[in-house]
């Protein structure tokens, strides 16, 4: 009996020592480039969700910023980057543009020309 306390508490200890991975649901909610030409993030500021992207340069005019909802559903509307003065961006309040979708799991995406820029973010809803 004692023997198999023991093995049974060395195998929870081994598996708590094992490194966590993060799930694929637990996207980050902010993202800089290596170089810091791009950054965005999908914070609240003062209580309200922010969609952001700031750039170095004018790489863009246009771009496509798109929601994917917890039930799978896709928004997607197209913004202006504007001259913000030493960088250019946008911000956008998701509530005004994008729907909500109840409790869960939001991806966000940004793109331009076809092709995705920067990094996928995400942000979750709680129940209130």
């Amino acid at each position: 009996m004692r023997r198999i306390v023991t093995l049974t508490l060395m195998a929870t200890l081994v598996l708590l020592a094992l490194p966590r991975v993060a799930e694929a649901h637990h996207l980050p909610n902010s993202y800089c480039s290596p170089t810091g030409d791009i950054c965005q993030s999908t914070r609240k500021v003062n209580g309200i969700r922010m969609l952001r992207i700031s750039l170095a340069a004018k790489y863009f005019d246009r771009y496509t910023l798109c929601v994917k909802a917890p039930d799978s559903t896709r928004a997607c509307h197209r913004f202006y980057i504007h001259d913000l003065g030493v960088t250019f961006g946008s911000s956008v309040r998701w509530r005004r543009h994008f729907p909500n979708k109840g409790p869960g799991a939001y991806v966000v995406t940004w793109s331009s020309g076809g092709h995705r820029v920067g990094a996928r973010l995400g942000f979750h809803v709680r129940v209130a």
